[in-house]
């Protein structure tokens, strides 16, 4: 009889809808974990428990934190009262922000976009969270406590420029100061992998 491997094909299933995971590379991974043993299956089972009980979502820059106290609902950059509340600096992933964080150099806050729009977007709600920036912008003007400076920390790719583009249109009403990151960051890098140096020339350029 045939063995059919439901649980290993439930598990690269699940490995497959990961970033840059494909279907076969999905499932080595799945058979790899199988041949691990339980100890350490176990030990990574623990860990997606931890994540799952330790973990959030910040409600106002939408970053992935650890939560220091119970019922924590913002991240410690959000909570801290050192941070100039008045400079978002918009990034697409949690990598961009810790990024940006090892330069030292910028004090204010963050926004996490949660990806890029590209040429084929039919619906950028599903994709981006432009809508919640917007929301936020117009939450701050409302409360009287105006953002001076929007900075689009985004990569300087297609997809990036694309989203700088629809952010600027959405914010104009609103006659907000937006910059970009300037001369230091190539033309089709990722602010991922830029190194801290690049990064520090980048916010001293942007405009």
């Amino acid at each position: 009889m045939e063995n059919k491997n439901f649980i290993i094909s439930k598990m690269s299933n699940f490995l497959s809808k990961l970033p840059s995971i494909g279907p076969r590379q999905a499932k080595r991974l799945a058979y790899y974990i199988a041949r691990l043993g339980a100890n350490n299956v176990e030990e990574i089972a623990k860990l997606f428990w931890d994540i799952a009980n330790n973990v959030d979502v910040c409600e106002d820059c939408f970053s992935v934190f650890e939560r220091e106290f119970k019922d924590q609902k913002k991240c410690a950059i959000c909570l801290s009262t050192l941070r100039k509340k008045k400079f978002i600096c918009v990034v697409e992933k949690d990598t961009d922000l810790i990024s940006v964080e090892k330069t030292g150099k910028y004090k204010g806050v963050y926004f996490v976009l949660g990806g890029l729009l590209n040429s084929f977007e039919t619906n950028i709600d599903d994709k981006v969270k432009i809508k919640e920036l917007v929301e936020k912008i117009k939450h701050s003007l409302e409360n009287k406590e105006p953002i001076e400076e929007i900075v689009l920390a985004l990569n300087l790719t297609a997809e990036g420029c694309l989203t700088a583009g629809e952010i600027k249109k959405q914010l104009q009403p609103y006659n907000i100061k937006i910059t970009q990151l300037g001369v230091g960051l190539p033309i089709g890098s990722e602010v991922e992998f830029a190194d801290t140096e690049t990064l520090i020339e980048s916010f001293k350029n942007r405009g």
